[in-house]
């Protein structure tokens, strides 16, 4: 594929990202965390040490980042804990090895998932306050044009591209198993009783199964990153409309988060949008559905090092 690369001052504004997290109209607590992590600089946004509703971010090239939203579930007391060590974990890898090539990136994001993975699991069998915790992951990381996907459980990755969404997640879920296999039939998942029963979280198993995928990515394409506390109340329609109607990704995460509220609110809620501008990246495509490049729909997380 060819790199589209101008002048640095032709560079100047190549990416933004916002994100904003609600408790929902239902629960006490947020269990959603959030991660911006700019690669190349070292650089991080997010919840630190108090959950933060809201942020924003800028990037110019070289272009390293990696976005990332976590939905955690169990623990007595701290039922956020899971989701945010994973977060720190993730982050802290990716930033160590620095990776500057796709291939590199893929192999550090995989090994940051599969560390994150035991960090959660070792601090539950060790803190009885954490016992039976665990978290999704959807990490998205970029470098240059092509975006790596990496996935487990059931929070999603979506891109719009010039009017079009494509879901470029799927599921780890009961429901999403029996559609894939042709037991339950597409009209029958609304009513299904254990659709949100994940096969697959970190923390939760000893031998962790990550969904590796990957997009090129186009010019004035928005990404998605959230939580099922929208994706189980919002539509793809609406979700695309939202992203549609509000090219600025602060205003976008906003509009669907009330979307979700006004659905409800069920859940905690999360949505991470990022658009990607300027001429680093290639012209939008004629062709407006985005191709998924399945890297290993499952990978075995790495083995600890001694």
């Amino acid at each position: 594929m060819p790199v589209y690369r101008k002048s640095p001052v032709e560079h100047a504004a190549a990416i933004a990202v916002a994100v904003r997290t609600d408790v929902g109209l239902s629960r006490e607590h947020n269990e959603d965390t959030f991660l911006i992590s700019d690669l190349a600089r070292g650089l991080a946004h997010g919840p630190a040490a108090a959950q933060a509703s809201a942020a924003q971010a800028s990037v110019a090239p070289p272009l390293a980042l990696s976005l990332g939203v976590y939905d955690g579930s169990g623990g007595a007391s701290s039922p956020d804990a899971a989701s945010r060590l994973a977060a720190r974990m993730v982050h802290a890898i990716l930033t160590r090895s620095a990776p500057r090539s796709s291939d590199a990136l893929e192999r550090s994001l995989l090994e940051a998932i599969g560390e994150a993975g035991r960090a959660v699991r070792d601090n539950a069998r060790r803190s009885s306050p954490h016992r039976n915790s665990g978290t999704t992951a959807t990490v998205a990381a970029l470098c240059d044009e092509r975006l790596l996907l990496a996935q487990v459980g059931d929070s999603r990755a979506y891109l719009l591209r010039s009017g079009v969404l494509t879901q470029l997640t799927r599921d780890q879920t009961l429901l999403q198993s029996l559609l894939d296999r042709g037991t339950l039939r597409p009209e029958e998942a609304a009513t299904f009783q254990h659709g949100g029963a994940m096969l697959q979280a970190l923390g939760l198993r000893e031998h962790l199964r990550i969904a590796l995928s990957a997009v090129e990515l186009r010019r004035e394409d928005t990404l998605l990153l959230c939580t099922d506390g929208l994706s189980d109340l919002v539509d793809d329609r609406h979700i695309a409309a939202a992203l549609d109607a509000h090219p600025d990704p602060a205003a976008a995460a906003s509009a669907l988060i009330d979307a979700a509220l006004a659905a409800g609110g069920r859940d905690n809620v999360t949505a991470l949008v990022t658009r990607f501008d300027g001429p680093w990246f290639a012209p939008p495509a004629s062709d407006r559905a985005a191709e998924i490049i399945e890297i290993a729909r499952f990978s075995e997380g790495p083995t600890r090092r001694s």
